[in-house]
């Protein structure tokens, strides 16, 4: 029903009647709260195996990187033979290797570019002259020395290498160089949490000086704040953020509830995993048919080396996504009922967590619970992710009307 959890929250705020024809409800405004939540956790554990899945499809990605691989096209000057083996693509390489050897001699980039081509270096049939961006990246590339780069990680690659270092360091030299001074985070719970509810700006905890308490205020980077000259004490900020999670910790009887959503949830995804795998590997079969086929066609000389060459790697390459996303899918799953388990546990046990973790914990558990979180004066406003909001309305409507559980 949902294309994004936008739409989720859209809807729940609008005066639409939901009609589940499959689960016989319908969900309106004045539901009862136990059925907003059991609705609400379906939607969020939906939401979160699909974060899952997409998770555990990157790791795959990641373990192919590790193992020094490509993951689908390989930089200009290479080429693919196979899924597995890269080689030097002896007519490109030539031009990546005179381009760096320019750079070094500390010429700028548009030099480069014209000079490539003045020394009859073609870039590529259709554009002879490489533009500044594309070469801009190829000049940064570590891959050219035989590795491979993955987000920000440097692995082993198992493809030979076009320059050397020698040269890629002297490429490098002739940048310009970002002298931007390094930020150092502080070790606090609240670190990057808070706006500012008068400008939007960013809350700043000011580290400790000798003798002096730890304070924060806004940074006021959007011009002069009222807000920027309340210095607050960090712990008067902490016991807010406190009574937030104690506000989660609920009773058996309300677990219960939640088991039930979770339990409704878990045939649900069971048959969205079904439906995925079975479509994810009859897409391989028809892949492997059309391998087989396009190979037989070559033999019989029906078509030319090339295309049979372009074509199997193609749809090799995305055999090898299916295979990816087929495992992800398998520990997506796994991480689904730990997900159930944890929402459990932290409902049961979230303060007594929160008072005995670190400052790094603690701010991974307020932001499991949280967002929007804002300051204001001296007060901090904020908003439960669900299904944490659904549980704190079902508290008050138990506060409110004592009897309501019982009488549903």
């Amino acid at each position: 029903m949902y294309r994004n959890f936008r739409d989720y929250v859209d809807v729940d705020d609008s005066k639409f009647e939901i009609h589940l024809v499959k689960e016989n409800e319908i969900i309106t405004p004045d539901s009862s709260s136990h059925a907003k939540l059991v609705h609400g956790l379906k939607v969020l554990l939906a939401k979160n195996f699909i974060d899952n899945l997409k998770e555990e499809t990157q790791k795959g990605r990641l373990k192919k990187a590790s193992n020094g691989l490509f993951i689908g096209q390989v930089p200009y000057g290479y080429k693919k033979l196979d899924k597995n083996t890269t080689v030097i693509d002896e007519e490109k390489a030539p031009f990546v290797r005179r381009a760096f050897e320019l750079y070094a001699e500390y010429l700028s980039l548009d030099k480069v570019r014209w000079q490539l081509r003045d020394e009859g270096y073609i870039y590529q049939p259709s554009n002879k002259v490489v533009s500044k961006g594309q070469l801009g990246k190829m000049l940064k590339n570590v891959n050219y020395l035989g590795v491979l780069k993955f987000r920000d990680v440097i692995y082993e690659g198992k493809h030979p290498s076009i320059i050397s270092q020698e040269l890629f360091d002297k490429a490098q030299k002739s940048a310009k160089k970002d002298n931007k001074p390094l930020y150092k985070n502080h070790d606090y719970a609240l670190a990057g949490m808070i706006k500012c509810a008068k400008c939007g700006c960013a809350i700043t905890i000011e580290p400790p000086k000798k003798g002096k308490y730890i304070y924060c205020h806004c940074t006021g980077g959007k011009g002069d704040c009222e807000q920027k000259h309340v210095n607050i004490p960090i712990e008067e900020i902490m016991v807010q953020f406190e009574e937030a999670v104690k506000a989660v910790s609920l009773a058996q009887k309300h677990i219960d509830y939640i088991k039930q959503g979770l339990k409704e949830s878990l045939a649900d995804k069971q048959e969205f995993s079904d439906e995925m795998r079975r479509n994810l590997e009859a897409e391989a079969k028809r892949i492997r048919h059309r391998i087989d086929k396009i190979t037989n066609e070559y033999y019989d000389d029906l078509i030319d080396a090339k295309f049979y060459n372009d074509k199997r790697l193609q749809w090799n390459k995305d055999l090898d996504e299916i295979m990816i996303k087929l495992e992800a899918l398998h520990h997506a799953e796994q991480k689904y009922y730990d997900e159930g388990v944890r929402i459990i546990e932290t409902l049961k046990n979230a303060y007594i967590l929160y008072k005995q973790q670190s400052p790094q914990e603690q701010r991974k558990l307020l932001n499991y619970l949280l967002s929007n979180c804002t300051l204001e004066g001296r007060k901090v406003s904020y908003d439960y992710n669900l299904p944490f909001s659904y549980f704190i309305n079902f508290d008050s409507c138990r506060k409110k009307y004592p009897g309501c559980d019982s009488n549903a």
